[in-house]
């Protein structure tokens, strides 16, 4: 008899100083696997019952533990760690991220990431009781103070089209890219702009180039292009790396 494989249920969860809302989802959803993502910091921010957390997970019979860095207050890090793990994940699992543990800023990340993967975001309503069990607001502030004040990117409702997301990979990759080698590559991959165009000639190709992909991410910010002697080096920005981080390769909402 063939054997059948049996779909996985994922779930993401970045570690904050959280406990219940860590653990009552892997439970109450009944997860196969949990991808655990710990901060990566050169100061020990870890308190001692998040490390008794993480134990009780690797003592769990009933689940297999992945575990995974981020720095979990740069946006950027979440997001690029949230979506490895998605990505991971074998086709047909079901995958859920964990929007309520660790930090408000992974919390946005996830949100990009399943908006841009199709897993599925969750939270967990914190609550807190008194002694008896009865529902109450906190004695205290439940932060104390805080630390460095940071802007947050913001993310279009509109992404590059799938022929410009590739190619921001691929800028992304290099210090910079010449219009040579981006119609290089383009050829290779057949993208849609040019191996679908009727146009064959090098004027033609570089038309194509400049009005699908150069014009159009230069004006979202997405590129600069800087005149080098006889070359034009393109070059990624800071906003066009976050959109190779965020934005799906498989499909876009501007196709």
């Amino acid at each position: 008899m063939q054997s059948v494989d049996i779909a996985d249920r994922v779930q993401i969860v970045p570690l904050g100083y959280e406990k219940p809302r860590v653990l009552d989802p892997i439970n109450e959803l009944k997860a196969d696997k949990v991808v655990l993502i710990r901060h990566t910091s050169d100061e020990d921010y870890e308190a001692d019952f998040q490390r008794e957390l993480v134990t009780e997970l690797e003592t769990n019979d009933r689940i297999e533990l992945e575990q995974r860095e981020a720095d979990i207050f740069s946006l950027q890090s979440s997001v690029r760690s949230i979506k490895e793990a998605i990505l991971a994940c074998e086709e047909g699992d079901e995958v859920f991220v964990n929007l309520s543990t660790g930090s408000k800023l992974t919390a946005i990340a996830g949100m990009i990431a399943c908006q841009s993967t199709g897993a599925i975001p969750i939270y967990a309503k914190p609550e807190h009781r008194d002694d008896d069990g009865e529902l109450k607001p906190p004695d205290e502030p439940l932060t104390k103070s805080v630390g460095e004040i940071s802007k947050i990117p913001r993310v279009p409702l509109q992404l590059p089209t799938t022929d410009q997301q590739r190619v921001l990979a691929y800028i992304a990759d290099q210090e910079y890219a010449t219009k040579k080698a981006l119609i290089e590559f383009s050829e290779a991959e057949e993208l849609s702009f040019i191996s679908e165009s009727k146009s064959k000639s090098d004027e033609g190709k570089y038309l194509l180039l400049k009005t699908n992909i150069i014009d159009p991410l230069t004006e979202d910010g997405y590129i600069e292009v800087e005149k080098q002697g006889r070359e034009n080096h393109v070059r990624i920005t800071d906003d066009g790396r976050n959109i190779v981080d965020i934005a799906p390769l498989s499909q876009s909402s501007s196709d």
